[in-house]
């Protein structure tokens, strides 16, 4: 594996990028990643060009295919920054449009894999010339954990968010509500010092800093009920966030405060937990409400664990290797 480091100014990269001068935020370290492996990459090789939001990854794939002819496969994680999805844009900040620039790298592959069906579509509206070589699947959770919760009908419910605290997240919403509810605990777990917003619950809830993988895992296997997962804007239904297959890796019933798209819907209509409009306060009250009935949280939580080897990324991976051996 080589690492090949940023050496300049990513502010100043960002704000290029923004104002149409580069094509992305990453193009100079494409510029020296490509010098150095334009030599290595040959014909028969496959290039596995991700994105978790920024063009520069895929970028440098495709000018390594046109360089070498290799077989080039798009991995979006989450859709291209500042393109339209279903016609919305992630925020109203000033951008440049980059819809020529995510047209033109990938009519350049031979495969586009995103993590969504929201986005899928939207790309396939887009770029109907494209629709055969675009795909979606989910890439669920990443190693099995063998403990598990074992809640008791007598105890509290005790919910978990963890990771990142930003406007994108607004994890807040969660305290917001419970902070009205009796019977409840709420812990958060991840960067909250600097998060203005949930500073005023500081004294009512538990925030703990960010634990390594195996130690949050454990922490929510002795400690935890349920899961809490948000995302703030509609943009954002075309993401699946890490923590709900995570949630489902643990074996925990999952509350969401979601839009309208593939992580709301995964919960719902598995029946893995309950999950609301972002906005519905009132409906995530009732949804913690609901979530302290026993025999309603046992249900969703053996709904998961009935399907829970199924979300393990060693299993969701098979279909995008089968897309692979057809290319």
């Amino acid at each position: 594996m080589t690492y090949i480091p940023l050496s300049y100014n990513t502010k100043f990269a960002h704000l290029l990028e923004m104002l149409g001068l580069w094509e992305d935020y990453l193009d100079k370290w494409v510029e020296v990643a490509f010098r150095y492996l334009e030599g290595k990459i040959k014909s028969a090789d496959l290039l596995l060009a991700t994105s978790g939001g920024e063009l520069g990854c895929i970028k440098l794939g495709s000018l390594l295919k046109e360089k070498s002819g290799a077989k080039l496969v798009i991995d979006l994680q989450d859709p291209i920054d500042y393109t339209l999805v279903q016609g919305r844009r992630i925020d109203n900040r000033f951008h440049v449009s980059r819809e020529k620039c995510e047209e033109k790298y990938l009519k350049n592959a031979d495969l586009v894999v995103v993590s969504s069906t929201v986005n899928r579509d939207s790309l396939k509206e887009k770029y109907p010339f494209l629709s055969n070589k675009i795909f979606s699947y989910y890439y669920g959770y990443i190693n099995k954990i063998n403990q598990l919760p074992n809640k008791k009908s007598s105890d509290k419910l005790r919910i978990v968010y963890g990771g990142s605290f930003s406007e994108v997240q607004q994890p807040e919403i969660l305290a917001e509500v419970a902070v009205y509810l009796d019977e409840v605990e709420i812990y958060f777990l991840g960067n909250y010092e600097s998060y203005k917003p949930t500073r005023k619950f500081w004294k009512q809830f538990y925030f703990l800093p960010t634990m390594p993988l195996v130690e949050y895992q454990k922490f929510v296997t002795e400690n935890i009920d349920a899961g809490f997962v948000s995302l703030a804007n509609e943009y954002l239904g075309a993401c699946v966030p890490a923590k709900l297959y995570e949630y489902i890796n643990l074996g925990i019933p999952i509350l969401g405060a979601l839009p309208e798209g593939d992580a709301r819907d995964i919960i719902n209509k598995y029946g893995y937990g309950i999950a609301v409009d972002i906005r519905d306060r009132n409906g995530l009250r009732k949804a913690i409400e609901d979530l302290k009935n026993f025999e309603l949280y046992k249900k969703f939580r053996d709904n998961i664990l009935r399907d829970r080897d199924s979300w393990a990324m060693e299993e969701r991976i098979k279909e995008f290797i089968k897309w692979l051996k057809n290319l």
